[in-house]
């Protein structure tokens, strides 16, 4: 499957789509009005729902029906894409120090005072 790209700038990768008209921009062509939870308007769609400009909106590409089906398809995606990066996340490291490691990091394994300072034994 292709993915989708910015119906202004080709060359970008669509973020997401249009909640007035449908069609797919990238995230320089959205604006996020009712926050970023909510699906965004993309520029010419938000003046037009702001009363700037009556006649700006795009016209819509799919009908209402189909919209909806695409942003609960997306909302879907976002949970899954999340929820891989969770499991990424809370995956253990183990941060110990091989045996037999490089002698040129002995120096970490030093001890420091509480002030900072390497204690030197004599």
């Amino acid at each position: 499957m292709q993915e989708a790209r910015c119906l202004k700038h080709s060359f970008e990768v669509a973020e997401s789509c249009c909640r007035n008209c449908g069609n797919d921009f990238c995230n320089e062509c959205l604006v996020y009005a009712f926050g970023p939870n909510k699906h965004p308007y993309c520029v010419s769609c938000a003046l037009a729902a702001a009363g700037v400009r009556a006649n700006a909106a795009n016209r819509p590409a799919y009908s209402k029906r189909e919209m909806r089906r695409r942003q609960k398809e997306q909302r879907k995606l976002e949970r899954q894409q999340k929820t891989a990066t969770k499991a990424v996340a809370s995956a253990e490291i183990d941060w110990s120090v091989p045996e037999g490691s490089s002698p040129d990091f002995d120096w970490a394994d030093e001890p420091v005072s509480d002030d900072g300072d390497k204690v030197v034994s004599f």
